[in-house]
């Protein structure tokens, strides 16, 4: 009797799961997956891409990239991408000794400046690397 019940419920959820749909999508089975999922290249996509302008080769250049992500009109994030080579990527730390020789703490070179120390936007400002407005 109870293996009678398992058994018609069973058939119930796979009765469900074979008929629920949403837009002629199954939502509860895998039988549309295969129609419906479509790699980029296959949609005829390209990858974004980012070309730094030759006038802008030798500086600090960044872009703010703008995304929505609330209901409201003014939700969004924005994101400062800052250029991340080699040469810049440690700019503000002490990149510009970095190929000097070492040299010991607490003694500086004749001639040498102390780098100076890195800091980090404020949050909410315009250059602030996440800015949610």
């Amino acid at each position: 009797s109870i293996q009678i019940e398992i058994e018609q419920l069973t058939d119930e959820i796979n009765r469900i799961a074979d008929q629920a749909q949403y837009n002629q999508m199954h939502m509860l089975s895998n039988k549309s997956a295969s129609q419906n999922v479509r790699t980029a290249e296959e949609l005829g996509m390209q990858p974004a891409k980012i070309n730094t302008p030759a006038s802008l080769s030798g500086s600090q250049a960044s872009w703010t990239l703008r995304v929505h992500v609330g209901a409201n009109q003014d939700e969004a994030i924005a994101v400062n991408i800052y250029a991340a080579n080699v040469a810049n990527l440690f700019s503000g730390e002490g990149a510009q000794t970095a190929q000097a020789a070492p040299v010991q703490e607490g003694v500086q070179q004749e001639g040498a400046q102390q780098p100076a120390p890195a800091t980090a936007p404020s949050q909410g400002g315009v250059n602030s690397p996440v800015n949610v407005t």
